[in-house]
């Protein structure tokens, strides 16, 4: 068996095709083993995560301000105090879903449109910042697929127990995601 080298420098394309590999694997059993089946969604949202954040770097000065900054990138050095202590200010995967959500579904990260515009405004010329950079456009349907995801990821990696778990319900909203991260390999 090979062990790593001593500096390995993961790109951002790279980690996502890599945590997306590890969630698709995680996938297969999924339906048998709980462990599988919640790293299945940890690491498939973490996927969607990095590999949007990538995608909108190059439309990142079309966004208002408070959504450019959540698009910046940290240089590749691991600082222990810096980095321990300080959780980053990036797109989570709510955000995500909605700047990939259709113009007319309601916003379901409100506070990621703040500032001087109207949120409204915000979210809808957010949203055709985004479409036109990614191509990606959710309707109401797979949104709600992938916020049973989102609040699955929450309360299983974010909360301590209890929680009731619908393994069926998990693994069907996980079809959902599975064109949406291949487009954002793609694409």
């Amino acid at each position: 068996m090979e062990t790593l080298p001593d500096l390995i420098e993961l790109g951002p394309e790279e980690e996502g095709r890599r945590v997306w590999s590890a969630a698709l694997a995680a996938r297969i059993s999924a339906p048998t083993d709980l462990v599988d089946l919640c790293s299945a969604v940890d690491l498939g949202l973490r996927a969607v995560e990095i590999l949007v954040v990538h995608r909108l770097q190059s439309a990142k000065d079309q966004f208002p301000a408070t959504i450019a900054a959540q698009l910046e990138t940290p240089h590749p050095e691991v600082d222990t105090q810096r980095d321990a202590i300080n959780v980053p200010s990036t797109l989570t995967f709510t955000d995500v879903l909605d700047l990939l959500s259709a113009d007319e579904l309601e916003c379901v990260s409100p506070g990621m449109h703040r500032g001087w515009e109207d949120r409204r405004f915000s979210c809808r010329r957010s949203r055709t910042t985004a479409r036109e950079t990614i191509g990606i456009t959710l309707d109401s349907a797979d949104r709600e697929n992938l916020l049973i995801l989102s609040s699955y990821r929450n309360r299983l990696t974010r909360y301590p127990p209890p929680i009731r778990i619908e393994p069926h319900r998990i693994l069907d909203a996980f079809d959902t995601l599975v064109p949406v991260v291949e487009k954002l390999l793609t694409g």
